[in-house]
């Protein structure tokens, strides 16, 4: 796929994760990798307001080449680095799942994501990953994340944070991000039922 498809499919990505609410105002930030060179969104930016010319450019190493990137261009840079086939990278401030990323034992409260539809496992293989709350932005939680990074395991929740998904394609991460983000509404809603009256599969 050329840069310029990865850039429009990126761009499409930012657009329609922004007009369904899922990202807001300045936050969140998305990313695509291209023969070496990772193009981020810039700090401060909209994904509503996202053009192709915005994007900045890092290495692998972390050299920024072009532009002010996103403050977390680490976290993306970690997918890229160890992961099996990462093409994009997105990270979001969507309610559900940032409510969901506020519970203080986050990783023995990712299973109930699973409990009631197949179609977050179906994405994810049953993996997600937890990260402990650290300032955003901070090195204390790039190192916290790359230390919970797993090359197999697709999305990340970070404590009071939100979620963070790499695939090979900004699509693929897109889709995870919105079913992620179905789950986590649908753990909040039938969280509130009396144990034993609803099912769980």
């Amino acid at each position: 796929m050329s840069i310029e498809e990865k850039r429009k499919e990126t761009l499409w990505c930012a657009h329609n994760l922004f007009d369904r609410g899922l990202v807001r105002g300045s936050t969140g930030n998305i990313s695509f990798f291209h023969e070496g060179r990772m193009y981020i969104s810039p700090s401060g930016s909209s994904f509503g307001r996202l053009a192709g010319a915005d994007f900045a450019e890092v290495s692998l190493e972390g050299e920024i080449l072009k532009g002010k990137p996103s403050k977390e261009y680490p976290l993306h840079l970690i997918f890229y680095r160890q992961g099996e086939g990462n093409g994009a990278v997105i990270h979001t401030h969507s309610l559900y799942s940032t409510a969901f990323s506020c519970r203080l034992d986050l990783e023995a409260c990712i299973p109930e994501l699973f409990s009631y539809t197949p179609y977050l496992a179906m994405q994810t293989g049953g993996k997600i990953g937890g990260v402990d709350y650290y300032p955003p932005g901070s090195q204390e939680l790039f190192a916290a994340f790359e230390k919970a990074f797993a090359p197999d395991v697709r999305a990340y929740l970070m404590g009071s944070h939100g979620i963070v998904a790499g695939a090979e394609t900004a699509y693929k991460a897109f889709d995870l991000i919105e079913e992620f983000e179905t789950s986590a509404s649908i753990a909040h809603l039938l969280g509130r039922c009396e144990e034993g009256k609803i099912r769980k599969i």
